[in-house]
């Protein structure tokens, strides 16, 4: 009986080891290095949830890119990335409806070689555009090259991002379009080649960028979205995004840039629903008089 006793105690002691240990949460290199608020509010969620959910140590994958990552969460490879928002990519893994960057990134402005600024003077809408023939260099893979041209714009695509700022420079394209958050930094690291943010316009359609989860973790998953709502009614998450966010924004003059409005038809209802409050608030703060 003695030894039976032992043995049950030495069970529930080993079940109980085992359910103390941190959850190993595999995150992609990409959303645990990003510079800015991606990192630190997937950070924040999951502290505090501790209570509730428990302790958790971060795995950083290997360096990939954005579909490899992608494929890598589909199957049970990755737990965490941080992607735009598309409903394919819904259908693959399980989005966290809470927008990171309150649909920052569908606001885009024009990284241009400085000698053609004059190719975009007195434009005032997409038809205008269009008669130009402006080009938009994209990356072939990312959603925006299909909502560009779902508006009938003309993109140049090519498979390595990093060659478009080498194409830009020797006019393969006229415009590359980039999101508030990171065309200032990118025009200083690529200056020397003549590149600047152009003047007067910003093309914008909605878009959001969210968590994505492991199918197979939908606690994980569901921890994640606690984690935000509890940023989101404490204020920090807003205080996060005004933080990093708000000299880029301001100094990039939107409320005096023509803005030219593109349909987005790569979007869910639910991204939709998601995306009404955020985009509320930015435009209030940021585009309002």
């Amino acid at each position: 009986m003695k030894k039976l006793l032992s043995l049950l105690l030495l069970q529930l002691l080993s079940i109980h080891f085992c359910y103390a240990q941190p959850t190993k949460i595999r995150v992609w290199s990409h959303t645990e290095d990003k510079p800015g608020i991606i990192g630190r509010t997937m950070h924040r969620a999951l502290q505090l949830t501790n209570q509730e959910f428990g302790s958790y140590t971060i795995i950083r994958s290997n360096e990939m890119g954005q579909d490899r990552a992608l494929r890598a969460l589909a199957h049970d490879q990755l737990d965490i990335a941080h992607f735009v928002a598309t409903e394919s990519r819904e259908q693959q893994a399980i989005a966290v409806y809470t927008p990171i960057m309150q649909g920052l990134l569908g606001y885009r402005l024009c990284l241009i070689d400085a000698v053609n600024q004059e190719k975009f003077f007195k434009i005032t809408n997409v038809e205008q555009w269009i008669e130009k023939e402006l080009t938009i260099g994209q990356h072939h893979n990312w959603p925006d090259s299909a909502i560009l041209k779902d508006n009938n714009l003309k993109i140049v695509t090519t498979y390595k991002s990093d060659l478009l700022f080498q194409q830009l420079a020797k006019n393969r394209f006229d415009c590359f379009a980039r999101g508030l958050s990171e065309i200032s930094d990118e025009q200083l690291k690529y200056q020397q080649h003549g590149i600047v943010i152009e003047k007067n316009i910003v093309i914008y359609y909605p878009l959001a960028q969210f968590f994505f989860v492991n199918p197979e973790k939908p606690i994980l998953a569901k921890r994640l979205q606690k984690g935000l709502s509890l940023l989101q009614e404490s204020g920090e998450l807003n205080d996060l995004f005004d933080n990093y966010y708000r000299e880029k924004i301001n100094q990039l003059n939107l409320r005096s840039r023509v803005f030219i409005p593109l349909n987005n038809n790569t979007l869910s209802k639910k991204t939709i629903k998601a995306l009404e409050t955020p985009s509320t608030r930015f435009k209030k703060i940021y585009l309002s008089d």
